[in-house]
């Protein structure tokens, strides 16, 4: 499960609990004669539905929207429209909304939000009511917002934290195999929808397992620690480096079709063959490309590509795993034909 699938179900059952909430106390203010209030909650009922709804249909898809926001709004704007000159309980419905926004929205848009909430509604109590209620408004919800955003800020901080290590390898600080599946499911998704390329590159050291043998495990890691450094360096903003095992690294390499994958694969192999390497002195690697192409036309496979470069054409259905096993295909090619090559396998 991804981070962001966890986060919805957060989401869901929150909208619940508060939905609890808000039944058992729509029957206390139906016990005390407060029927107002109570056709209010007949309102936020389906709101909450709403949002277990949303929540649901979007639980795979990690794309920034405003609907829970609007949503929230939408609960306080219901609830202000109960208070008035004599009414004092409708403001109390204000703070499990505000409450329930640290869960559903994101730390810095549920500040905002708070403190949107906290001047609209003081200024309408005071404007309703008289001062003295608004400041005791104001000065209680944000105590109460202060709180829960506090500890939201600790909550949030230690997460990101924690999602953190858990994404990197902790011996070369590349991503790891767990956040390439999870990115490149994505990543395909978006591509579908727009209709643009993605390209994933194979990297490994030419004769590695001699390496290891001749010169040790310690120096091989130091080797790979230093190629990580590397491809971390190279690739482009908005390109991303992930280690496997042994001297396999991955490339991502979002909206980029097959001529900028085979430009950057060979300024990659020609920058290691010419770097000069601590461990090593001197070394070559070979590099596996493969193309996602979700757009109506395919990219020529007989243009101009970089020397040490084959092409071989290949249309199948695209997923993480037909990705990786197709730039695998590449890799294997350009090993098999005397490596030290980049090979590209479209997808």
């Amino acid at each position: 499960m991804s981070d962001f699938q966890l986060k919805n179900i957060t989401r869901a059952v929150s909208y619940g609990l508060t939905a609890v909430f808000m039944f058992f106390l729509a029957i206390q203010n139906y016990r005390y004669g407060f029927y107002e209030l109570v056709y209010t909650a007949a309102l936020l009922v389906p709101l909450f539905g709403f949002g277990i709804a949303y929540t649901f249909a979007q639980r795979y898809f990690e794309i920034k929207d405003y609907a829970h926001l609007i949503l929230l709004g939408l609960m306080v704007v219901l609830v202000a429209s109960n208070i008035d000159a004599q009414s004092t309980d409708a403001t109390l419905w204000i703070y499990p909304v505000g409450l329930l926004s640290y869960l559903i929205l994101p730390f810095r848009d549920s500040n905002i939000f708070n403190g949107v909430v906290l001047a609209s509604v003081t200024l309408l109590v005071a404007y309703q009511q008289n001062i003295y209620n608004g400041l005791l408004f104001f000065t209680s919800y944000l105590l109460v917002s202060s709180v829960a955003g506090i500890f939201a800020y600790l909550h949030h901080h230690k997460n990101r934290t924690l999602i953190e290590l858990s994404l990197h390898d902790p011996l070369t600080g590349a991503y790891n195999m767990k956040h390439l599946d999870d990115t490149l499911t994505k990543e395909i998704s978006r591509s579908e929808v727009t209709g643009n390329t993605l390209s994933l590159i194979a990297v490994r050291v030419d004769y590695f397992d001699q390496f290891t043998d001749v010169h040790g495990n310690n120096a091989a890691k130091e080797l790979t620690i230093e190629l990580s450094k590397l491809l971390g360096g190279i690739i482009r903003a908005g390109d991303s480096h992930y280690y496997c095992e042994g001297s396999l690294f991955y490339l991502l390499l979002p909206n980029t079709p097959q001529e900028g994958v085979l430009i950057m694969a060979e300024r990659v192999r020609r920058t290691v063959e010419e770097t000069q390497w601590q461990t090593i002195g001197t070394m070559t690697i070979s590099l596996g490309c493969t193309t996602s192409n979700n757009s109506s036309t395919t990219p020529n496979n007989s243009s101009t590509t970089p020397n040490n470069s084959s092409t071989t054409p290949n249309n199948s259905s695209t997923t993480a795993e037909s990705l990786r096993e197709q730039a695998h295909v590449a890799l294997n090619d350009a090993e098999t034909n005397g490596h030290n090559r980049v090979s590209h396998h479209t997808q």
